[in-house]
């Protein structure tokens, strides 16, 4: 009688992955939320679609968008850097690394929909102090910018939560507090 050979294998992986573990598998770059005006925006979802459904990279204007971020000193700039910028991080990050561009939409039309950086404004900052002429983009639509949406302001005042696969109501309590 013969034996039987075991088969040496490795142990298949779990359906379930912990939160901890898809963490660490996601690079560092991307575990960001963004806060663009009172809008939370989830970067590492917005990098998610970037990959299921990719894209080329569009080329922008480095001086255009540095003027509308009030890189050249303009203090009546309709946009800014934000209170968590860091110009000396800005000096080590990598201009290969296209930017994300959201499109936010205003109005009934496309022609008054508006682009913003959701990631890579200290890449723009970067590139705008070495004078170069462009960076690369990616742009998301204004439905996959509604998307990676998580909490949005209402002209009432009031704040609106949309649901995310990335945010479990555990994780909330981490989230910046608004009124009710």
């Amino acid at each position: 009688m013969g034996t039987k050979k075991r088969r040496r294998g490795t142990k298949p992986p779990s359906k379930f992955v912990s939160s901890q573990d898809r963490a660490q598998s996601v690079p560092r770059h991307e575990q960001q939320y963004a806060l663009v005006g009172g809008t939370l925006l989830d970067i590492e979802h917005a990098h998610r679609l970037l990959r299921a459904a990719p894209r080329a990279t569009e080329r922008i204007d480095v001086e255009a968008w540095g003027c509308m971020y009030g890189l050249d000193g303009n203090p009546h700039s309709p946009v800014g850097l934000g209170p968590q910028f860091d110009p000396v991080h800005a000096r080590t990050v990598d201009l290969t690394r296209p930017l994300i561009l959201g499109t936010f939409a205003t109005g009934p039309s496309r022609d008054l929909d508006f682009l913003l950086i959701i990631d890579g404004s200290h890449r723009l900052f970067r590139a705008f102090t070495e004078a170069r002429d462009s960076l690369p983009a990616h742009v998301l639509t204004a439905t996959e910018t509604r998307a990676i949406t998580v909490v949005h302001p209402l002209q009432n005042g009031a704040t609106t939560w949309y649901p995310s696969r990335r945010t479990p109501t555990a994780d909330r309590s981490a989230m910046p507090s608004t009124p009710s």
